[in-house]
């Protein structure tokens, strides 16, 4: 386990990026994961990274370590710390940035999840704590060099689809005032031709690690970062446009 992000074989397969806050229980969850990792064959290797925008981060890394304990020894685990700024897609451009920097980009997959996964599609049938096996196991499923190829990329996780038409945002009221016309322009440097904003509540979802590491270079990755936490931007606006940002862009 580690304390915060550091340089890793480029032999990774595939990587789980956790958004965590205040919300309860993501000790429990992500080691029932590290532990349905570690049983995995030796020729597949994962990483979680856990990043921390709570006012409890101290308390919340002894919490996930102890829960860990020396059981998940052969698994990568990152905890860090971020500033409580830019939402879940701070977080997501965050490890992206960090890992195109390191040069240790996974080669499979990457899953982003907020602290509790479930938070945008209903507790799983017969309740949370008794799914975790199942829970884990999907995940892993999707995340394994065997896994199917993906309908798309990137693929909502655990959430549901949201869709809004630009004729509908026009007439919206939002307490952040999104200007999404604006801010596609900003990310893409050119006039938004979509018909609508689909994305997943909840801002998870399943990428093709490859796809971020090739298809944009680090300097774009970057620069919308730093938009993000400069504010020129806001965290509601990207969260809008992740399907492109992680996927095909324009």
């Amino acid at each position: 386990m580690k304390d915060m992000l550091s340089s890793s074989s480029s032999r990774s397969v595939s990587d789980v990026v956790v958004a965590w806050y205040n919300e309860p229980g993501v000790e429990r969850w992500v080691s029932t994961l590290a532990f349905a990792f570690s049983e995995r064959p030796a020729g597949e290797r994962y990483r979680i990274f856990v990043f921390h925008k709570g006012s409890t981060a101290k308390d919340a890394k002894q919490r996930l370590f102890d829960v860990l304990g020396t059981k998940c020894s052969d698994v990568d685990v990152f905890f860090e710390h971020l500033d409580n700024v830019g939402r879940e897609a701070d977080t997501w451009l965050h490890y992206t940035v960090a890992r195109l920097r390191a040069g240790d980009m996974p080669v499979n997959r990457v899953a982003f999840l907020q602290g509790d996964p479930w938070d945008h599609f209903g507790t799983p049938h017969g309740g949370r704590e008794r799914n975790l096996d199942v829970f884990s196991s999907k995940l892993v499923a999707l995340l394994a060099p065997t896994a199917h190829p993906m309908a798309s990329n990137p693929e909502p996780l655990f959430c549901n689809l949201m869709n809004e038409s630009r004729v509908m945002r026009r007439g919206l009221s939002h307490p952040q005032r999104l200007d999404l016309e604006r801010v596609w322009v900003e990310a893409f440097g050119c006039e938004c031709k979509v018909d609508s904003y689909v994305f997943a509540a909840g801002a998870q979802y399943l990428v093709d690690a490859v796809r971020l590491s090739q298809e944009k270079p680090l300097s774009w990755w970057t620069s919308l970062h730093h938009k993000l936490r400069a504010d020129e931007i806001n965290a509601w606006e990207i969260e809008r446009f992740l399907l492109h940002i992680f996927g095909d862009g324009v």
